[in-house]
Formats: C-alpha cells, structure tokens, sequence
C-alpha cells in the first residue's frame, strides 16, 4: 500500500479503463468494474481482501439491486449480475444500434432508478494524436450518438437526454431534486431538475471547461450537497459547490481520475477508481499507480448513503 499526503493507493490493479466504482454495505466491498479487461472487481474494507469475476461480456457501471446481485450496464444493455454466483443475466437493451454508442457510467438515484449514459464508440486512445483531438473537439455533432437512460424499477427504460457524445454520471444532489451530468469530450457539465416522476427538466450548464483543466467524468456527491469531479487527463479530483464554485483540488500520482464513489459505514471515505488504457513502459515509469484503486484521505464531508435499484 502507498500513501501520499491526501492520498492512499489500496490497490495497484493496473486497470485499463476502471468504472464504477461503488460501495456495498452488505458485504463491506468497494466494487469496481475495468471495462477493458473485462472484469468486476472487489476490495474488503475491513480485511483488505480482494476479487475479480471475469464476465461473459464488458460491463462499464454497477449498482447493488435490492433483489440481489446488482444492475449493471454492459455491452448487452441492462443486465443483472452476481459476481460471486456467477451470473449475468440480460435484462432489455436500450441502445439501438451499438455500432455507433455503448453504455457508460451508471448510478442509482434517491427514488432507486438506475439511470446510465451511453457514449459514442469511436472514443481516443493513445495513438491520438493533440491535432486529431483538436479536430475532433470542433467536429463533435458528428459524434453525439450518446444518450441518458432511465431504468425504472418495472424494467421500462426512458431516453432522459439525447446528443450526448461521452455520458459520465449522473450524480444527484441530497434531496434528489437536481441531478448532474457530464458530456467529457465537450467539456461540459448540466444540471437538472428531477420532478417528481423522475424526468429530467430545465437543463442547464452547471459548469464548463478547458481542454487543460481535462474531461469531466465520474462524479460522487456529499451530504454538504458538493459534487466531487474526476477529470481524465489532469491529474486532479475536483470538489464543486452546488453553485459551481470551485471548493478543493486534489492532486493525484495519476493523470486518469475516472469513477470516485463514497463509502465505508458511515460514507465518511472516499474513494477513486483510476485508468491506464494505451500505457507501456514510458507512462508506467511516470506514473506507477496508474489504474489503481484509491482512498481519497480526509473529506471535508462525508457522503450521501447509496440507495439500491428498486427491481
């Protein structure tokens, strides 16, 4: 185990592309998927005991289901899985066409709602080079084949939001009236109001950024209502206020900060799931954790309790 100053590196797992991240109180796990691999990955808080389950399928986000195993979003839709029964088990499919997009990042909201985005396939890797992703930012509406899915408790999926090239989040406020959701190659962050049949309304922009600052990703929010951003290409974990006010920035040993999620009995711990997709010998010597599991030391705030997906 390493340690920085705000930082502790539980787990050098060396994922390509880590997701997911998420805390399940009946087990006392971080979970975490690498879609790569593929793989569902588990560390005991308490023990410091880990697992990996090698699905059938890539799976990009999961969720524990209060029917048991947990929701997740894979490269058959919605699927159910248990990792520990092996199980996974499709369950509808909300993309139409999966040449052109793929499920991403997915979360649970306050009402037990499994909302997951989907992004445009045809996503950068290594060999991409500064005048290619220049293009490419100036040429987005051909891209935005991604979209915001909602899975209701009954199975019946809804389309939320549309156009979206990279869909990372959704994070919902306390009270679960707004939600937050990030587009990452557009460098653009919303925000929306959730009604009370759990539609989205009044997008708006919560916040936008520079190519420098690195693309928004995965978001965790505490009880204090600040949403705490991983950015892909920065080296940084961000905490916004509700207003968009920019409160912390946490320094990491890695420039892929993707999935950050709250845990431990209490959710008074926090925690980073980081990538490595396209790195050799070079960008390992540089960063060396990259792709590992990490606790981020001493929140100001502890976060929201995770509520399971109702089917």
């Amino acid at each position: 185990m390493m340690e920085g100053d705000r930082w502790r590196c539980l787990w050098d797992a060396k994922a390509i592309l880590g997701e997911g991240t998420i805390w399940d109180e009946r087990d006392g796990c971080i979970y975490w998927v690498d879609i790569e691999a593929p793989s569902v990955n588990w560390f005991n808080l308490e023990t410091g005991s880990k697992g990996t389950w090698v699905p059938p399928k890539w799976v990009s986000a999961i969720a524990p289901r209060s029917s048991g195993g947990f929701i997740a979003s894979s490269a058959d839709g919605f699927v159910h899985i248990d990792p520990h029964a092996d199980i996974y088990h499709p369950l509808v499919h909300p993309i139409s066409d999966p040449r052109i997009a793929r499920l991403n990042d997915g979360v649970v909201d306050r009402s037990g709602r499994y909302w997951s985005g989907s992004c445009d396939c045809s996503q950068w890797d290594e060999s991409t080079t500064a005048e290619d992703k220049e293009s490419t930012l100036g040429n987005l509406d051909a891209r935005n084949t991604g979209e915001l899915y909602r899975l209701a408790a009954d199975g019946t999926v809804s389309s939320q939001e549309q156009n979206i090239v990279t869909a990372n989040g959704p994070a919902f406020s306390p009270d679960g009236k707004t939600a937050y959701v990030n587009d990452s190659m557009p460098l653009v962050s919303w925000a929306y109001d959730v009604d009370a049949d759990g539609n989205l309304r009044n997008r708006r922009d919560f916040l936008r950024f520079k190519p420098e600052d690195g693309y928004p990703d995965g978001m965790a929010v505490d009880v204090e209502g600040c949403i705490w951003m991983a950015f892909y290409e920065s080296w940084m974990l961000r905490r916004f206020a509700p207003d968009g006010t920019l409160l912390e920035d946490r320094q990491l040993p890695v420039r892929r900060g993707l999935r950050p999620a709250f845990g431990g009995t209490d959710h008074s711990r926090l925690f980073l799931i980081t990538g490595s997709q396209g790195y050799g010998a070079e960008q390992f010597a540089q960063q060396p954790l990259a792709g590992g599991l990490f606790e981020i030391l001493d929140p100001p705030a502890a976060g929201v309790p995770n509520v399971p997906f109702a089917g």
